[in-house]
């Protein structure tokens, strides 16, 4: 990796999830703690035990006759959600070959709950359904989708390393661009609800039975959430960039992260040596925040231990579930909704006290005044998959 980035620009933002659909009811959720989409899960898990999860409500689109044989809840939600940056991709694609706009797309889960429930009719009926399509459980299919709904024909990929597969696709992105191998790329993430992952975690005995609490003394678990975040990115200049990325490979566990935090911490030192910057030039970090105590404590050591604790922290996942494949693009997109408004993201819940495995850090009690107009988005995975992002707002279009 060369030392500095060649900043990437943002033309188009578009994010669902439990909070709703776009910048307003995003930042609305993040403002008032209220995220209409946390609510209880619908089934018992296998144990027994109960949780909560972060559910898209808002009503998903029709797809077209001619892409029906695509349809499953995860392309549903990248189709809903695309919808906010149709209309940008048509127009670049007034004076950009379709072949020149590639697609890169985090996910974990593409169409599993359609394959869980095609295995119960298996079951009942002797046979799979008519309408079962086992491409659908490729990991490549949300990204295929997603090229064929913006009839783009550029490198088309799906990248899957859990939690931190959304960051690592806008990386991806970064390298086809910077290549020369692409124009624009529509990047992020879009993972959805199924029983294999909320009956897994609760496996590990990591989910929640309530709403979850980052960092907080109370906190019992995670949330899984699901979510579609979907960018527009070129190396034509905008306000919003993408200026710096890092990642690591600590390979510490299967599930749990390098209790030292060096891994996390490696990752976002990169981070800052790509975008040639300081600590102090972030002015807030959206943490990975999971909610468990393994990845708090120790992303709070990692933290503390490059920003101290001058630099505002806080988690959405409180808001959002922990989205898995899609986190780091929901966050992102929560990032730059913040950026464009100049404000820090709350820790959420209102009486969040901190716990007491946790470095003391600036955890926010309410959304403030941005010092910097940049801003830190962490993503750790299993495997000590690490990867962070650091994205900029310019006052003025950056040469």
């Amino acid at each position: 990796m060369d030392p500095i980035m060649t900043p990437i620009y943002i033309h188009g933002i578009a994010a669902l999830s439990a909070l709703g659909s776009g910048k307003q009811a995003t930042l609305a959720g993040i403002s008032s703690g209220q995220s209409a989409g946390l609510q209880a899960y619908d089934a018992k898990l296998y144990s027994g035990r109960s949780t909560f999860v972060g559910k898209v409500t808002e009503p998903l689109v029709e797809l077209p006759p001619k892409l029906n044989d695509a349809k499953n809840r995860n392309n549903l939600i990248a189709a809903t959600t695309y919808q906010q940056i149709a209309e940008v991709i048509e127009t670049l694609k007034q004076t950009t070959a379709a072949s020149r706009i590639g697609v890169v797309i985090g996910t974990s889960t593409t169409a599993i709950a359609e394959g869980e429930s095609a295995i119960k009719h298996h079951q009942q009926h002797g046979k799979l359904p008519d309408d079962f399509r086992f491409a659908h459980q490729d990991i490549g299919d949300t990204a295929d989708f997603i090229a064929r709904l913006a009839q783009v024909s550029g490198p088309t990929y799906s990248l899957s390393t859990a939690c931190s597969s959304s960051n690592r696709a806008f990386i991806s992105a970064q390298g086809l661009l910077e290549s020369g191998l692409c124009d624009v790329v529509i990047c992020g993430g879009v993972d959805s609800l199924c029983e294999l992952t909320v009956n897994g975690f609760d496996s590990l005995e990591q989910v929640s039975p309530e709403p979850s609490r980052p960092f907080d003394s109370r906190r019992r678990g995670i949330n899984i959430g699901e979510a579609a975040g979907l960018f527009v990115l070129s190396k034509t200049p905008s306000k919003l960039a993408l200026v710096g990325w890092g990642e690591s490979g600590e390979g510490h566990h299967m599930s749990a992260p390098m209790p030292c935090g060096s891994g996390a911490k490696r990752a976002m030192e990169q981070a800052l040596e790509s975008a040639n910057l300081q600590p102090a030039d972030i002015g807030y970090i959206n943490a990975h925040g999971t909610a468990t105590q393994l990845n708090d404590a120790m992303e709070s050591t990692a933290i503390e231990e490059l920003f101290g604790n001058q630099v505002p922290v806080s988690s959405t996942k409180a808001l959002t579930g922990h989205c898995l494949g899609a986190a780091g693009a929901i966050e992102a997109a929560i990032c730059c909704y913040l950026l464009e408004e100049k404000q820090s993201a709350p820790q959420w819940p209102q009486d969040f006290t901190q716990a007491d495995d946790v470095k003391s850090l600036n955890f926010m009690a309410s959304s403030g005044q941005l010092s910097s107009l940049r801003i830190l988005s962490n993503s750790f995975a299993f495997g000590g998959n690490n990867a962070s992002l650091v994205f900029e707002l310019y006052e003025h279009n950056h040469d």
